[in-house]
């Protein structure tokens, strides 16, 4: 019963009410021997009565007490009279965070000050061993001064039973997250256990598990989300909503404003991490990355001057993607700085990193430009930026772009559109082609003579004003070689490295080819798989797993002195650090996307859009794909791998041996057989683990699977060609016949699957000017029926064959359709759900699949850092270990 104005409590006199919470009445009270006013939170009476729980919260209330910091709000003492017990704290004049949030987005010039106070606040806390468990908008005042103070320290922990079992209220939720009032547990309300308010809970909060600082961390990111967007970083329409936001689903990183800087991005990505050890582990840390930030500066990218970091997990990284290090041998400038200092750079809004991709970032020779492939509204394009600016801008006619790589004079940029090795100016924006028939997962280099590209599994050459393309090099059939990759060059010379694989493992190589008069090849290390050149002058390169270095004369290009190892490869294989890729510049500066960029975890979601995490460990995965019984789960690991996940048992085994590079995986019609790519060919194996790998006859490095044939020993293809972008083909596993074109033309056909009876083929097709999906009669294929409205991409057949569902950018699209007589019956496109689940590489190719029941199998992008980090004048460590190793 709320208390009468007037009411005295010792020497408090209450004035009036202000509020009711989980954990009790606040009133507006008098403190009539000191003149002044105080905060009075009257016990509930269920706390009150036990005298177990009550002892606990004096003891409690007596370590809060002895906080004393400027944005804390103080507690002065316990009251109790006639039963009634109350909590005398502080009483803050001022408006709370979460009314100032109602009127919308603070500024980035407004919402920095209070973070850093608040921060400051939980900072102190933590020193004294006081978690909040509560921070959240409602908790937080800002008095007219704009001095923070930050309420209710700890009363979660004193208020609740040290072995609570944690459930949480399910009921709709009546008011703003951030006012809503603390969780209690419905079966235990009665003894007031605080769970906290569930937008702002960690997700091991959420799961009733033991929480610690990182709680703090979390709930402090969620309350800068809201200061910046105006809205919840979490939010739905109901408690169980918003929990399964909270542990299923990423903030929106889109509502963040443009101008938020690359360290504020930064700082929320590491708040809200869902992995607790992958959060910053102290506010210090957040307070430390906060005051670094510039205000007047937003957008910009934030540098940090330190000592490097470790780097070679990235770097062996880069090598066993068979990424191309990009990298020259000239000094660097006469006088400049050369101090280690590291770089965090953001991806543009609204953009999905390919960090998977070999050669999909690239920062200019003289340090300037950076650019980069991503997806935006489902397709990829490049995007390119001035360190010394703030934004992004999309190249213009860059749609579909691959590989990209900056010319020596850093004015120029080259990409691959298609298959069409393309060159862009940064000076004056023209646009012109340079060749066609580029292989964009094998690298790209450009150097002084021109351009470096992979075709047909080769090393290919053009020059940088564009012409017919040469051949550096062939495979070597006697000896087994499947795929020349990762090519570079050497400054200052028309010399090109190239890695050599072949199917016997140990056998890798590095070599050099000359462009000048007729190609020459020279073996420059044996058992290597190339890094780059560092200008220090030594060849790095990974060698039994281990990372090794070694100094090469420039103009014979063979070894000057011993080798080293720079990492041991057990120390190497203990990082686990996947598929990153990295990239050094002439200057000595190595940039990477970090390891733990990139990692996604398998969900089943729903029609409507919620996602159950599958019981697999999130890794860099891709291109997930269900067997036709729908009891078994492929997917590829970081393009180096296929895992086969068990959906009945829950086990997870490896597929395929060790090879160089994978990608583009399905099932044959049966579910007996699983075809992808190995050394960029076709290959196929059993799908019972045994080690039964055999190539694809007939099929060459430009053909990948797309989808089942109409028996077990067939599957359609997409095969790439120099004079068109795509057509579907059938092909034979077994080579019992020659491949077969079903859909070509001009343009890009791709994506080719037949309908569960086996009578429809879907396919997408850009013949219209922008991606579309279609379906034909099979196998007349005498004419195409457009499904989808306004574009679409990645289709995909329900189970049953009722239902085509595809694409449009974040939104998963269906269309009934009825295949039972000459022509089909098509529905109108209607949108199930739009989130952001990870798009995957390729329009055509879908990162998801259909599972039985309607559901959907996909990929949903693990919370992370920021995706690209830089460390200028990085060789300078290099150097410093490379001595300590001699």
């Amino acid at each position: 019963m709320a208390l009468a104005a007037g009411t005295r409590l010792g020497v408090y006199e209450i004035t009036v009410l202000l509020g009711v919470g989980g954990m009790g009445e606040v009133y507006r009270a008098r403190d009539t021997r000191l003149k002044r006013d105080v905060a009075m939170k009257i016990l509930p009476e269920s706390l009150a009565a036990d005298s177990d729980r009550l002892a606990r919260f004096q003891r409690e209330a007596e370590v809060l007490a002895s906080l004393n910091h400027p944005h804390i709000a103080a507690i002065y003492g316990l009251e109790e009279q006639d039963g009634t017990r109350a909590l005398v704290m502080e009483l803050v004049e001022g408006e709370t965070l979460a009314n100032r949030i109602a009127r919308g987005p603070l500024p980035m010039d407004e919402a920095l000050p209070i973070a850093r106070q608040i921060a400051e606040a939980v900072e102190a806390a933590h020193e004294q061993g006081i978690i909040h468990r509560d921070l959240k908008p409602a908790n937080i005042t800002v008095r007219p001064d704009g001095t923070v103070k930050v309420l209710d320290f700890g009363l979660a922990k004193a208020f609740g039973p040290p072995e609570a079992a944690h459930s949480v209220s399910t009921g709709p939720a009546a008011v703003s997250p951030s006012l809503a009032p603390t969780i209690t547990s419905p079966a235990m309300t009665g003894l007031g256990i605080v769970l906290g308010t569930a937008a702002y809970m960690s997700p091991e909060q959420a799961r009733g598990k033991a929480v610690d600082t990182r709680s703090d961390i979390w709930a402090f990111g969620c309350v800068l989300y809201e200061m910046l967007c105006g809205k919840p970083a979490f939010d739905g329409e109901s408690v169980t909503a918003v929990i399964a936001r909270v542990l299923e689903r990423d903030p929106d990183w889109s509502a963040l404003p443009a101008t938020t800087s690359g360290r504020v991005q930064y700082v929320l990505r590491r708040c809200l991490h869902k992995v607790p050890r992958q959060r910053f582990h102290h506010i210090a840390d957040v307070r430390i990355e906060l005051e670094d930030v510039d205000a007047s500066e937003p957008g910009g990218s934030n540098v940090r001057r330190e000592r490097v970091r470790p780097w070679v997990p990235w770097l062996v990284a880069a090598i066993a993607a068979g990424a191309a290090l990009a990298v020259a041998l000239w000094p660097a400038s006469p006088g400049a700085s050369r101090e280690v200092m590291h770089l965090d750079l953001p991806s543009p809004a609204d953009v999905e990193v390919q960090a998977d991709a070999s050669q999909a970032f690239a920062l200019s020779p003289d340090g300037r430009w950076f650019a980069m492939v991503g997806v935006r509204d489902g397709v990829r394009r490049v995007f390119v930026r001035r360190l010394a600016e703030p934004d992004f801008r999309e190249i213009p006619g860059s749609a579909r772009s691959n590989g990209v790589a900056f010319s020596p004079e850093s004015d120029r940029l080259a990409f691959v559109v298609g298959t069409v090795l393309t060159m862009y100016s940064l000076s004056d924006g023209s646009t012109s082609v340079l060749a066609a028939g580029a292989d964009f997962l094998s690298g790209l280099a450009w150097g002084e003579a021109g351009i470096a590209f992979v075709r047909e599994n080769a090393i290919w050459f053009v020059a940088p004003t564009g012409g017919a393309p040469r051949q550096l090099t062939t495979l070597d059939v006697g000896r087994g070689e499947v795929l020349h990759a990762g090519p570079g060059w050497v400054a200052g010379q028309p010399i090109v490295l190239f890695s050599s694989l072949a199917n016997d493992m140990g056998t890798e190589r590095i070599e050099a080819v000359s462009v000048e008069g007729t190609p020459h090849r020279w073996v420059v290390l044996e058992r290597a798989t190339l890094g780059g050149w560092s200008p220090t002058g030594h060849l790095i390169f990974q060698r039994d797993g281990a990372m090794m270095a070694v100094p090469l004369d420039p103009k014979s290009l063979q070894a000057a002195g011993p080798v080293m190892t720079v990492m041991p490869a057990g120390e190497v294989a203990a990082n686990s650090v996947g598929g990153a890729s990295a990239q050094i510049t002439r200057s000595g500066t190595l940039m990477y996307v970090p390891a733990a960029y990139g990692r996604r975890s398998v969900v089943m979601v729903n029609r409507d859009g919620l996602s159950i995490p599958l019981a697999v460990a999130p890794a860099r995965f891709t291109n997930p794909r269900l067997s036709p019984d729908g009891r078994r789960l492929v997917v590829d690991d970081s393009f180096m791998t296929e895992v086969l996940i068990d959906l009945d048992r829950g086990t997870r085994s490896v597929l395929q041996p060790p090879a160089a590079g994978s990608g583009y995986v399905a099932w044959n019609s049966d579910g007996s057989r699983i075809v992808f790519r190995r050394f960029n060919h076709p290959h196929s194996m059993a799908a019972d683990g045994r080690a039964d790998v055999a190539v694809v006859p007939h099929a060459g490095a430009s053909d990948y699977a797309s989808g089942s044939g109409p028996d077990p020993d067939s599957m359609l293809m997409v095969r790439i060609g120099t004079d068109t972008s795509g057509d579907i083909y059938l092909f034979s596993l077994s080579g019992a016949f020659m491949p077969r074109p079903l859909v070509t033309g001009r343009g890009y056909q791709g994506g080719g699957q037949l309908s569960p009876d086996g009578r429809w083929l879907l396919y997408q097709s850009d013949e219209s000017g922008q991606p579309e999906i279609y379906v034909r009669a099979y196998p007349t294929l005498d004419r195409a029926w457009q499904v989808s409205e306004g574009g679409g991409t990645q289709p995909r057949w329900s189970r049953d064959g009722s239902e085509i569902v595809f694409r449009d950018a974040l939104s998963m699209i269906a269309v009934a359709f009825d295949g039972g007589g000459a022509r089909p019956v098509l529905g109108r496109p209607a949108p199930l759900f739009r989130q952001p689940f990870t798009f995957g590489q390729t329009i055509s190719v879908p990162n998801y699949d259909v599972a039985p029941g309607g559901r959907f199998v996909m990929l949903r992008a693990e919370p992370t850092v920021a995706p690209f980090h830089v460390i200028l004048n990085w060789t300078n460590e290099l150097q410093r270990l490379l001595d300590e190793s001699r």
